[in-house]
């Protein structure tokens, strides 16, 4: 059968391995349990204050929509449990919701902030935005990413 992807992109269970920009990905809809762990680092506090101040509480309720993605994407393998190979195939709705879940909660709090959008909307709220929009396209429009989610090594 030939390999629909470059060899290199496939593990010795020829089984697509995760891509780098999938994990840049993970790691970006997973930002605010990153900064909430990062804070619990031993440090001399004055740099922990202002990375608290990054994270939102609501915020991390996307985060955790995306965390179970991770987890699988970490431990695919061929003795990895059922639960993970049922989950896999979900991985780009549940990493797409996450992303959207986070785009809602923001308009939720610019609608609210009693302030008004030209200035609510910094630089930051403006990055996040569009970086999550292109998390999106990435998930939806990249072939290798949808392949990725096809597959899962088989039982050795």
């Amino acid at each position: 059968m030939p390999l629909a992807h470059d060899p290199s992109r496939y593990d010795e269970h020829l089984t697509l391995k995760v891509p780098v920009t999938l994990w840049l990905v993970l790691a970006f809809l997973l930002r605010h349990l990153l900064l909430l762990g990062i804070t619990f680092l031993p440090t001399t506090g004055a740099e922990i204050t202002a990375l608290r101040d990054l994270i939102r509480p609501e915020y991390l309720i996307a985060d955790l929509l995306a965390l179970p993605v991770a987890l699988v994407a970490a431990r695919r393998r061929p003795e990895a449990p059922n639960w993970m190979r049922s989950l896999w195939p979900l991985g780009r709705p549940l990493l797409t919701t996450s992303a959207l879940l986070y785009l809602a909660l923001l308009a939720w709090r610019l609608a609210t902030a009693g302030e008004p959008l030209i200035t609510a909307i910094d630089e930051a709220v403006l990055l996040s935005t569009l970086l999550n929009l292109a998390v999106i396209a990435y998930l939806w429009r990249s072939g290798l990413a949808r392949d990725v989610f096809r597959e899962f090594p088989g039982r050795g």
